[in-house]
């Protein structure tokens, strides 16, 4: 993937992640959203809930950048997202395997929201400075985009798409 070098590539590649993710959203349909296969035994739901999980740090990273102060992590401070990442991913799933399709999807949706939101906000220096926020450990703010958008492109879409292409019921992995 291209890097984006811009605060209007960074926006638009959350664009286009979102649109990219409802464009999947409504070839499911309402009654595939919760058959397993569409990355292991997940279920689409389970796969938007994860991806809405991880989006969630990237919010409070954007926000933390946009208004001030530290991002908080949404996972327990024992976890360390670099080394309990399996451990991350079950506490997404178990959090979020009950809940309605409704309201995993209405959250998605916030986090999009709030990130493009954050993201407007920051100054487009601040962006791309590695060492303008410490607790980034000398990333720049703006691979907190091109990581969700690589999350995204690179280890779900493809399996989701190959799992549409599968009639109903067919199950497996691609």
């Amino acid at each position: 993937m291209e890097p984006l070098q811009t605060k209007a590539q960074l926006l638009d590649a959350v664009r286009a992640v979102r649109a990219d993710l409802e464009q999947l959203v409504a070839a499911a349909g309402a009654e595939r959203m919760t058959e397993p296969g569409a990355s292991g035994p997940w279920t689409f739901k389970d796969v938007i809930a994860h991806l809405t999980g991880w989006r969630w740090r990237s919010v409070a990273r954007m926000e933390a950048a946009a208004y001030g102060g530290v991002p908080a992590s949404p996972w327990p401070s024992h976890l360390d997202p670099d080394a309990a990442v399996d451990e991350i991913n079950q506490l997404i799933y178990a959090t979020n395997r009950d809940r309605p399709v409704a309201d995993v999807l209405r959250d998605s949706r916030e986090t999009f929201d709030r990130l493009e939101a954050a993201l407007a906000a920051v100054p487009e220096a601040d962006l791309f400075d590695p060492h303008r926020f410490a607790w980034l450990n000398g990333w720049p703010l703006a691979a907190v985009v091109e990581g969700m958008r690589e999350h995204f492109a690179v280890d779900h879409a493809p399996a989701i798409r190959a799992w549409l292409a599968r009639q109903p019921g067919e199950g497996g992995t691609p």
